[in-house]
């Protein structure tokens, strides 16, 4: 079978490019990629086609060219990788000309006001809260899209997002299937270390995953746990130099490790840890579930984070994790001294952790996406 995928941006790092890459190595066939912008993991396909232009409207405006690419690389399936606004952009273009495949990440919508005032205008703006397709997509009516989607001939969705599939599921020409991503299997496993522990994020340098939240909640800890180490597996982003004055403000930082370089193996950082933390402090900070929290639990390493949408999809509070109110550092770290004081209570959540996710490894994906792809086929031939 030969597969190509479209998305506007493909890195292998990122949450979308990463579920893309394990269909690639899973699903048998013939792999090629079509995208505005290639960051790294080119070679993971056997073709590759990088449009250029606007990422925000990709595939609009490049017509000619991706008929082109698509018509080289001759796919039974295209699988289109996007939010709610792909199949608008899909139904305009020569993708509708093959049996297609849509995986629709998220529907994300603008957050309320009062949230958005707690969290910061500008961060979420810097960031994937606030962008002019998150309101475009919050305006959006769902008979809109299904009627793009009937246009473009895509007759299977997978998501993660279970407000996608409430928003499209009553249309009874299209299968709405859910994707179980974002979780690896290994047989790692964290350990309980009470003096010397290991609190770790890891993701993008942004205020609205509440890496400032976590770093003013860390001094509390340390008047409890002299010992404890902070560690910061950064993506580099523009709030990283401000996130690093914090840490030096706080006089934390002979106790604060900071990485901005590409982590090789992301799953031996957090196996070697003792918590994870990801406070969160938006529904759509991320597409559901999120992907580093799920990859924490699967090698059984505690959660403690925020109750909003992309967390909510995979931790289970008072099971594998902890939830709390978003931006109260005083709640975070709280949770966490519970977690590192307490030997049994961190051991029954670290052992459900594997359980959890096996309900989201990547395996499940690959059957769930290989049987789409079996079913665009088919009904492209009656």
């Amino acid at each position: 079978m030969r597969v190509s995928h479209v998305i506007a941006e493909y890195s292998a790092k990122e949450a979308m490019g990463r579920t893309v890459r394990e269909a690639v190595k899973r699903v048998p066939g013939t792999h090629s990629l079509v995208t505005a912008r290639l960051h790294d993991g080119a070679d993971a396909f056997a073709a590759v086609a990088e449009l250029g232009g606007a990422m925000e409207t990709f595939p609009l405006g490049r017509g000619p060219a991706l008929q082109a690419a698509l018509a080289a690389q001759n796919p039974d399936v295209v699988h289109v990788h996007g939010g709610a606004l792909a199949p608008l952009l899909a139904a305009s273009s020569g993708i509708r000309d093959y049996p297609n495949v849509m995986t629709m990440y998220a529907w994300p919508r603008i957050p309320p006001a009062n949230q958005l005032r707690a969290g910061g205008v500008r961060a979420a703006w810097r960031s994937n809260v606030l962008r002019p397709r998150v309101g475009a997509t919050t305006i959006l009516p769902a008979s809109v899209v299904r009627a793009a989607l009937r246009r473009a001939g895509t007759r299977v969705v997978l998501t993660p997002d279970p407000a996608v599939r409430r928003r499209l599921s009553s249309s009874s020409s299209l299968s709405v299937e859910r994707l179980p991503s974002g979780a690896p299997e290994d047989s790692r496993r964290a350990s309980f270390d009470a003096h010397k522990p290991v609190i770790v994020f890891a993701g993008r340098a942004e205020s609205v995953r509440g890496v400032d939240t976590l770093i003013d909640a860390f001094p509390a800890i340390l008047d409890h746990i002299p010992g404890a180490t902070l560690k910061l597996l950064l993506i580099p982003r523009p709030e990283l130099e401000s996130l690093r004055q914090r840490v030096a403000a706080a006089g934390i930082s002979e106790r604060v490790v900071l990485v901005t370089e590409p982590v090789d193996d992301l799953l031996s950082e957090l196996s070697d840890a003792q918590v994870g933390a990801w406070p969160f402090k938006f529904d759509y900070t991320t597409s559901p579930p999120a992907m580093a929290v799920a990859e924490a639990l699967s090698v059984g390493l505690p959660v403690v984070a925020t109750d909003v949408g992309c967390v909510r999809a995979v931790v289970q509070p008072g099971v594998n994790g902890a939830t709390v109110a978003p931006g109260d550092a005083q709640a975070l770290a709280s949770e966490l001294l519970r977690l590192l004081s307490d030997r049994s209570h961190w051991e029954r959540m670290a052992a459900a952790g594997p359980t959890t996710t096996r309900q989201l490894g990547w395996s499940r994906a690959a059957e769930a996406t290989e049987g789409a792809y079996r079913m665009a086929r088919a009904g492209s031939a009656t």
